[in-house]
């Protein structure tokens, strides 16, 4: 025969899975038959008392002491993964500098020989416009004597005509012995009519005179 305690130790999970999964949703108020009910306190004798207490207390010992070691845990393997990280950091961080050290020296190289090329070639243009500027002077020079040549030689050629104090009297018998008449007109045609006393034909004359020509 099955006793009473049996049953209703085997009986009262389901009772309580039923409970709580049709129990009252929190948001409704308290039922009003429950509202002045006050629940009786437990008792507990002295012995209990102090017992719960002391096993309470060694728990939170326990559990001060597995908190302490695994906070000194945590912070051993914080300052060694910090203290790796650092000198990781750190390495990087030089490789990074010379990295930067070098290629900042491979610039300079690079623009060094590119302000070398290009000093060179300025240096070149300049070079050849000194070179164009002397071969313009010296050609503009030798013109210049060319012509200042060919001034003298045609007054060389025209000294030989100037009047000097020793061909003075010959030049005043010849001129004497050879008069000019510079006095002369121009006509529309361009004709010359030479002296003072040339008589100056009319149209009708010349037209008269091409006819018999």
């Amino acid at each position: 025969m099955i006793s009473r305690n049996s049953i209703l130790k085997r009986t009262w999970p389901m009772l309580l899975q039923c409970a709580e999964a049709h129990r009252k949703p929190r948001w409704l108020p308290v039922a009003k038959s429950k509202i002045y009910r006050i629940p009786k306190r437990p008792v507990v004798s002295e012995e209990e008392r102090i017992e719960l207490l002391r096993i309470n207390n060694n728990y939170k010992t326990q559990m001060r002491a597995i908190r302490r070691f695994y906070h000194e845990e945590m912070i051993k393997e914080r300052s060694t993964l910090e203290s790796a990280s650092s000198e990781m950091s750190q390495r990087l961080e030089a490789e990074e500098w010379e990295r930067c050290v070098q290629l900042n020296d491979k610039w300079n190289a690079q623009v060094a020989a590119e302000r070398e090329e290009r000093r060179k070639k300025e240096f070149e243009k300049m070079e050849e416009y000194a070179l164009a500027r002397i071969e313009a002077k010296d050609k503009e020079l030798k013109e210049k004597i060319a012509q200042a040549s060919e001034r003298i030689r045609r007054q060389k050629e025209l000294s030989t005509t100037f009047i000097t104090p020793e061909t003075l009297d010959e030049a005043i018998d010849h001129a004497l012995a050879n008069p000019t008449d510079y006095n002369f007109a121009i006509d529309l045609e361009g004709q010359q009519y030479l002296g003072r006393d040339i008589p100056i034909p009319s149209k009708e004359q010349k037209r008269k005179a091409a006819e018999n020509n």
